[in-house]
């Protein structure tokens, strides 16, 4: 039980701090549109996708090197992850400067990114410029919140985020009422992206003293982690073609006005992801705890478990999503904003499948077959751009969204044929059975909601919200009981529920 401990720990920091800083994103971003409009918006949408291709998620270094940290700190050798965070510290460093390099060159280009819109391009470059500056000064510290999170303390970085966002958020929100100024908004979050860091590296110094040891990595296994390292780039890589490319698709085959619209939507899928997220950020340093001890069958069982546990809440969300959305974006920011319902879909169901793939993402992640997970994700990656391309031509937003689903889906077929053939060594079977049944009915929880919510004919769009959500959660809640209640994995999530509960809040659930 002591790795479920320590993941309901990081669980329970990670969702309030990303509850916090998620409420406080649609706040700025309803104070954005009230003081600057749809092209602040919207440049903020396409920018903040060109910059998330630039940095390349680290680059791989992150996911390299954390799967080398889970044996030196099982085994407590200080010495050894001494060395390892010293070749972190390097690689980030040269990571900065690699964005910044690049990012620069690509600075007389970025006019081309943006269509149908009148706007000066030396506006343009320096808006962009400093999304540049903010994302690659965030590398120069941030490396030790790896080792936080592989020593199953991700708590420690959540609560220093939720308080700095929370000040400079608060800042913010005054700033841009009292100047209506962009270039003022973008300079406070780099001042936040910088203070973060800082503090939590202070902290992180406090926790592992042997941080500051000068310990030099040998040379041969260095260059075993940078070669992981570089399988690992072009994974990542592929990955953000088929996750960062849309806003980008949308802008220049569109129009970059209508990425402001399908980003008020994907905000609502980001925040609720962002929440999703911390249960896998809790659980990630037990899993690699769990897979170090090579128990496949075990770890077999976990992973459908934690597929399981992730699909809960993230059925609800997606049915909440896709029957509220529209009437509460009509409401919070305006008719001009609204997308076809067969969009909006597209991207729940993307959200639904990208969420409940997580714990298998982790684990091929930490499983080290870095070389076979690049030529996966190549695959992934081309087949997203030809698709969205080819269906965004004849479809528009849709066929965009489209494409990336189509390359998702295959993306996470050839990574169950890998997990299970390679590391495992076990058949797929049941766990690509639990993975099509929780798809499926969590599309006709989707439309089920949507057919209820027809039936309601009200105008108030405060009561609308209210019940489209009671009525669509009430349908998807008996739907699940009825499809899953006697399987394992809902008998396993019911028992790990009512253990927690009795140890966290023993005076309300002690007979449980």
């Amino acid at each position: 039980m002591k790795r479920v401990e320590r993941s309901w720990k990081n669980f329970y920091y990670g969702i309030i701090s990303q509850g916090i800083s998620s409420l406080m994103s649609f706040v700025i971003r309803f104070v954005l549109i009230r003081t600057l409009g749809m092209q602040a918006v919207s440049l903020n949408g396409l920018f903040t996708e060109v910059i998330a291709m630039l940095s390349l998620a680290e680059l791989g270094v992150g996911s390299a090197i954390v799967y080398h940290l889970y044996g030196p700190l099982k085994e407590k050798d200080e010495k050894r992850l001494a060395q390892l965070m010293n070749l972190y510290k390097t690689a980030y460093r040269i990571i900065a400067l690699v964005i910044l390099a690049v990012g620069l060159m690509l600075l007389p280009y970025i006019h081309l990114l943006v269509s149908k819109i009148d706007i000066d391009r030396g506006y343009l470059r320096l808006v962009y410029f400093l999304f540049l500056v903010q994302t690659a000064s965030s590398y120069l510290l941030s490396y030790k919140t790896s080792l936080l999170g592989a020593d199953q303390k991700n708590y420690v970085v959540s609560l220093y985020n939720m308080i700095v966002r929370v000040v400079f958020d608060g800042i913010t929100i005054i700033f841009l009422l009292g100047t209506h100024n962009y270039i003022v908004y973008l300079l406070l979050q780099i001042t936040m992206t910088f203070s973060i860091n800082i503090a939590i590296s202070i902290q992180a110094n406090r926790l592992y003293p042997f941080l500051k040891r000068k310990e030099r990595l040998p040379v041969k296994e260095a260059k075993q982690v940078l070669s992981n390292i570089k399988h690992i780039f072009v994974e990542v890589l592929s990955g953000k073609i088929i996750n960062s490319t849309d806003n980008i698709l949308i802008s220049t085959m569109i129009g970059t006005l209508n990425v402001g619209a399908y980003s008020s939507y994907t905000m609502i899928v980001h925040a609720i992801s962002a929440l999703l997220i911390q249960m896998h950020h809790a659980t990630t340093g037990s899993i690699g705890n769990l897979m170090a001890e090579g128990k496949n069958s075990y770890t077999e069982v976990v992973l459908r478990r934690l597929t399981f546990i992730t699909y809960c809440p993230t059925v609800l969300a997606a049915v909440g999503v896709y029957t509220v959305s529209t009437p509460f974006i009509r409401l919070l920011y305006g008719e001009e904003y609204l997308l076809p319902m067969s969009i909006v879909f597209m991207c729940v169901f993307n959200f639904l499948f990208q969420t409940i793939k997580n714990p298998l993402w982790y684990m091929v992640g930490i499983s080290g077959f870095f070389a076979q997970n690049k030529n996966i994700a190549v695959l992934g990656s081309i087949l997203n751009l030809v698709l969205s391309i080819i269906l965004g031509r004849s479809w528009g937003i849709l066929g965009i969204v489209l494409g990336t689903g189509a390359a998702l889906i295959i993306q996470v077929s050839l990574k169950v044929l890998l997990f299970f053939r390679r590391f495992l060594h076990l058949p797929a079977g049941a766990y690509v059975s639990l993975m099509v049944r929780l798809i499926a009915v969590g599309v006709l929880c989707m439309l089920g909601g949507q057919a209820i919510c027809r039936l309601i004919s009200v105008t108030n769009l405060y009561l609308k919200i209210f019940l489209y959500g009671i009525c669509s959660e009430a349908l998807a809640i008996g739907v699940n009981l009825l499809f899953f209640h006697s399987i394992p994995e809902f008998q396993y999530a019911i028992e790990t529920g009512k253990a927690l509960l009795r140890k966290y809040l023993p005076q309300y659930f002690s007979n449980c």
